[in-house]
C-alpha cells in the first residue's frame, strides 16, 4: 500500500473523536473509562486501516466504540458513588440513590445482553440512532435491528421485574 492510499489520519481522528467519546461516555457513564476506550478504539482502528481500505470509518468507529464499551462494562465492578454537594441535581437524597442504583444495574443488564442486542440498544437509546442508521453503521438489515432491539427490550424489562422485586441486584 503507497503512502497516497493511506487516509489522512489527523482528519480522521478529528471529525470522528467527538462521535466516539459520546457512545463510549453514555454507555460507560465515566469521562475516564469513555476517554480510555476512544484511544483504545483509535488505536485498534488504525493498525486496522493498515489491513486495507475502510468503506465508513464513522460506521466503523461508532461500532467499534460501542463494543468496547461494553466489552468495559462487563469487565467492571460497576460502583454507585454518591457526590455531596454536586447543585446541578436537585433530587432528594433517596431519590438520587434509587437512579444511581437503577443507572448501575442498568448499565450491567445491558452488559449482559449478546453483543449485537447491547450494541443495538445503546446506539437506538443513547445516541438515538435510527433503525436505518443502526444498520448501515452494523451492516445489518433494518429488519435484523428491530428484531434484535425487540429482543434486547424484553431481555431487559424481565430483568427490571426481577430488579423491582428485589430479586436481582
Amino acid at each position: 500500500m503507497t503512502d497516497r492510499a493511506l487516509p489522512n489520519w489527523d482528519r480522521i481522528v478529528e471529525r470522528h473523536a467527538k462521535s466516539v467519546f459520546r457512545v463510549s461516555l453514555r454507555i460507560l457513564g465515566s469521562i475516564q473509562d469513555a476517554e480510555d476506550v476512544s484511544q483504545e478504539v483509535f488505536t485498534e482502528a488504525f493498525r486496522r486501516n493498515k489491513a486495507g481500505p475502510v468503506q465508513s470509518w464513522a460506521g466503523l468507529l461508532v461500532r467499534m466504540a460501542t463494543l468496547r464499551s461494553i466489552d468495559r462494562l462487563r469487565r467492571q465492578r460497576v460502583t454507585v458513588e454518591l457526590r455531596e454537594g454536586d447543585s446541578r441535581v436537585t433530587i432528594e437524597p433517596f431519590e438520587e440513590v434509587a437512579a444511581a442504583e437503577l443507572g448501575t444495574w442498568l448499565r450491567k443488564a445491558i452488559a449482559q445482553l449478546p453483543d449485537q442486542q447491547a450494541a443495538i440498544f445503546a446506539l437506538f437509546y443513547f445516541e438515538q440512532q435510527s433503525r436505518d442508521e443502526i444498520s448501515t453503521t452494523l451492516e445489518i438489515t433494518p429488519e435484523a435491528v428491530s428484531t434484535a432491539l425487540y429482543k434486547a427490550r424484553q431481555r431487559l424489562r424481565t430483568q427490571l421485574n426481577l430488579f423491582n422485586q428485589g430479586e436481582l441486584k
